[in-house]
This record gives structure tokens, sequence and C-alpha cells, in this order.
């Protein structure tokens, strides 16, 4: 999985990644028999579990999070989780930089 590491969001907005999914030699053809699981940790060290909606091909999904108005300003992290059978691995751990709404 190849994406951008750190990315600006502002608090409030509904959270919403699309992941893509690329079957690489000896993985998995799709991720229909793979559990994904996603947190997002804020700067204040509150977790928030993504729901994941799974295409109905399981070549992409949608990892998301509402409402964001409660999260911490500042740095938060974000990965993926996907067991496949007895094997587990994880995305690259991304960067939120969490900023205020101007707009209440």
């Amino acid at each position: 999985m190849t994406c951008s590491t750190s990315v600006t969001f502002k608090r409030g907005t509904t959270f919403a990644g699309t992941v893509t999914y690329t079957p690489e030699a000896g993985g998995p053809a799709n991720l229909l028999s793979t559990t994904v699981t996603s947190n997002i940790i804020d700067a204040g060290n509150n977790t928030y579990p993504c729901t994941i909606t799974m295409a109905g091909n399981g070549l992409s999904f949608v990892a998301s999070y509402s409402p964001t108005s409660a999260w911490t300003i500042g740095s938060a992290r974000w990965d993926i989780k996907f067991a496949y059978g007895t094997t587990v691995f994880y995305s690259e751990t991304m960067r939120l930089n969490i900023i205020d709404q101007v707009t209440v």
C-alpha cells in the first residue's frame, strides 16, 4: 500500500479515506476474507475506531469516522490492520495534522 503519510485535516469534518487494494504475489486476491480494522489516535491520546465499508469486489474500502468535533488539535496517527487467517499486517502509520475549524 502506498499513500501520503501526512495530511492536514480540519476538525468537525467527516473523516473518510478510500483505500484501494492491489493484490501482490502470494497474497489474497481480494480483501473479502480479510478482517480490516482501523483506529485514529488524536493528540490527546483519544482512540477513535473507524467504520470499514468494503466494496463488493473486495479491492477497495472506505475507513470513516464521524463526528470529529471532539478530536484534539495537533498531530493524530492512523493506521490500518489486516488479518488474513493467522497472518496480520499493518499499513504505514499516517499522520493527520488536526486543525480547528473557523466557521462553527
